[in-house]
């Protein structure tokens, strides 16, 4: 068993939209791949007002309804993806970002849906609240887009690096996705413009890449990988260089933010920029 094999699920929170439908699909594949139950995750707030309402008064009854029929949708799509895949259904009351803060602790990798606007918003809708998830998980978290014409590109697993602990933590999860979709492993580091003008900047970067890929192409022998430093704003880079990749996956330090290259604007930069899946890995993630 590999490190990010566990018994615990893939989990996806979903509701009615069609970010949610294709957060659903890449998380059916993550289960699949990885050999993991996938858990169906759809949270309700009740109004305030209605909070003392009895279980079986006629306005419970319809919204525990509604929520079961999403429930059931996300799982006709789950199961005609992966049809031998092991899917649970979850029907919480509460808060949607406490809601899934919570769940977090009990996943391998928790998947969100994002609307392709102008300003991502979360399938749960919890609005620019799904954003400030990224970095205060404890286990990868990943922000599916809604693709123009595919879940995902035929490209490579894209990894930022830079030297970080969170950084390898995320080359970690990159090599394990190429193994799993039979795809490559482009490592990149990206360099302020500012360091242009440094002749050391290209070997120096190269031995963050080096150091950061140590030992991992050993384990996944298969996996090709390929490196790549770039002088630049670190979120429009990588957002361009995964324009057709099968997902882009960068490092956080967990519970309180992004650290070096992905520290602060970058990341969340990156939750509106990424046109492809977009995996947020927590320094201490199984390696």
């Amino acid at each position: 068993m590999n490190g990010f094999e566990s018994l615990r699920p893939v989990i996806v929170g979903v509701d009615r939209s069609e970010a949610s439908h294709w957060a659903v699909r890449w998380a059916a594949d993550e289960a699949a791949g990885h050999h993991l139950p996938l858990r169906l995750l759809h949270a309700q707030e009740w109004p305030v007002d209605r909070a003392t309402d009895v279980a079986d008064h006629p306005w419970a009854i319809g919204l525990r309804a509604a929520g079961e029929a999403v429930l059931e949708t996300a799982r006709l799509l789950a199961t005609e993806r992966h049809p031998t895949l092991e899917i649970t259904s979850e029907l919480a009351e509460g808060r949607p970002v406490r809601v899934l803060r919570d769940a977090a602790d009990e996943a391998t990798q928790l998947v969100l849906g994002v609307r392709r606007v102008s300003e991502a918003h979360s399938a749960l809708r919890i609005g620019s609240k799904g954003a400030s998830l990224a970095g205060h998980l404890s286990c990868p978290l990943a922000l599916v887009p809604e693709p123009a014409d595919g879940l995902s590109g035929p490209g490579p697993v894209v990894v930022g690096v830079d030297g970080s602990p969170a950084s390898r933590a995320a080359v970690g999860f990159a090599f394990e996705e190429a193994s799993i979709g039979g795809t490559d492993v482009l490592a990149v580091e990206v360099r302020r413009p500012t360091e242009a003008g440094r002749p050391e900047l290209v070997e120096e970067s190269l031995t963050d890449l080096s150091e950061s890929l140590a030992g991992w192409q050993e384990k996944y022998p298969e996996v090709r990988v390929r490196r790549e430093v770039l002088t630049g704003s670190p979120a429009p880079m990588l957002a361009t260089v995964a324009t057709h990749a099968r997902c882009l996956v960068i490092g956080s330090r967990g519970l309180g933010g992004f650290r070096g290259l992905l520290f602060g604007s970058t990341g969340r930069a990156l939750v509106h920029r990424c046109t492809v899946p977009l995996v947020i890995v927590p320094n201490g993630a199984p390696a």
